[in-house]
């Protein structure tokens, strides 16, 4: 059978006339996780490298040196207990506790700035040349300035369990942070001595007060007495009245020993005898003697303007007794002011450091370490954060 002439026999393709491949052209994909992640190398440059490494260089080559002089005070006063006088043995606040709550206060308060910058140049301390321009107080300062400069270095602290006061103090050197909290103590005891003498002046001046008080109920009680006796001529209503008792007792024996004689007598003698006449004229002259000092004494019935009835004695007993109360109750407070000067001479409060204030040796602060690591958590944090933040805003979006 013959092959089909129709058929063309085949070529041979060369290498060379092989049509070339389609460029590949970046995708949408790819183009948009380079931007991601040039994005995310931006983010990590801007959130943590560079914040730490600002950190670490202002704490290694900007921050000073700050020196902590730290000392311990306790107040002490008169009502210390069996325990010790520690304020929560007994689970309650005394007096010491409340004023060490004071003095807590008064070392933050601006008084406290007031005090100390009496003996010591404040603004000269806190901008000392050795400081560094964060921490260093800004010249000219105001007394505001001072006093929220003075919240920044100066820390108290109150202890409610033990009742102990501790005081820290941080400056550019160790020796002004040693004049500062010697001049800190020394206006805290001096504070103490202030509060409890105007206390003591106030005690004293109420017991004075009192005296005059009692001095002049005293002095009434004695003027009325005074006027009763001029009014009815007496000296001791109580004396005169016993004295006429003891007299009219007299002359009731006399009138019954007359009459004793006038019975033996009578048996003997007619009535009409001289010695009878007289036994009855003396047994009515004791008689009638008798009824006049029984109506001085207020036997009798009616009165005498210079006798002594039974109101009279009322009116003197009352007068008597108002006196002898009036006595009492100025000896009484008489006393209770002697007690009071006692008092007010002490010193019943005070200040003891038990931890004196000491020249620190070693620089506290700055933490240099502890700082620059905490600001790179910090800013590694936030960098994490706002990864989550803008993935979530991207699933939204899709």
């Amino acid at each position: 059978m013959a092959a089909p002439t129709n058929v063309q026999p085949l070529r041979e393709v060369s290498p060379e006339t092989t049509p070339a491949a389609p460029p590949k052209f970046p995708t949408r994909k790819s183009a948009g996780r380079r931007r991601a992640g040039y994005g995310l190398l931006i983010s990590t440059l801007l959130c943590i490298v560079v914040p730490v490494s600002l950190a670490a260089l202002f704490y290694a080559q900007v921050a000073a040196n700050q020196y902590v002089s730290e000392f311990k005070l306790a107040l002490r006063g008169p009502e210390r207990s069996l325990d010790g006088g520690n304020p929560g043995a007994s689970g309650g606040i005394g007096p010491s506790s409340l004023d060490a709550f004071v003095v807590t206060e008064l070392i933050n308060s601006r008084q406290m700035v007031t005090d100390v910058g009496r003996v010591v140049d404040l603004r000269k301390v806190f901008a000392s040349p050795q400081a560094d321009f964060y921490y260093r107080l800004r010249l000219p300062a105001t007394q505001e300035d001072l006093i929220d400069h003075w919240k920044k270095v100066v820390a108290a602290h109150f202890d409610m369990l033990t009742g102990i006061v501790t005081v820290s103090v941080r400056t550019f050197s160790p020796e002004e942070s040693l004049l500062v909290a010697r001049a800190i103590a020394k206006a805290a005891d001096d504070a103490v001595f202030k509060m409890s003498e105007r206390a003591r002046q106030d005690l004293v001046r109420f017991a004075d007060e009192d005296v005059k008080r009692a001095e002049a109920g005293m002095q009434r009680a004695r003027l009325a007495l005074r006027d009763f006796r001029v009014q009815e001529q007496i000296m001791d209503a109580t004396k005169t009245a016993a004295a006429s008792s003891d007299l009219v007792s007299q002359y009731r024996a006399e009138l019954s020993r007359l009459y004793q004689q006038l019975s033996a007598l009578g048996t003997q003698l007619a009535a009409s005898s001289p010695q009878i006449q007289q036994l009855k004229t003396q047994i009515a002259a004791t008689e009638r003697e008798i009824a006049r000092l029984s109506k001085s004494v207020g036997e009798g019935v009616g009165r005498n303007t210079a006798e002594l009835s039974p109101t009279v004695l009322a009116q003197f007993d009352s007068l008597s007794a108002d006196l002898q109360i009036a006595e009492k109750v100025y000896g009484s407070v008489l006393e209770g002011r002697q007690r009071a000067q006692a008092n007010a001479d002490r010193r019943t409060s005070y200040v003891t450091l038990f931890v004196e204030p000491s020249l620190p040796d070693a620089s506290l602060f700055p933490q240099r370490t502890t700082s620059v690591v905490l600001v790179a958590l910090i800013s590694a944090m936030t960098w994490f954060l706002g990864l989550l933040v803008i993935a979530s805003i991207r699933d939204h979006l899709l």
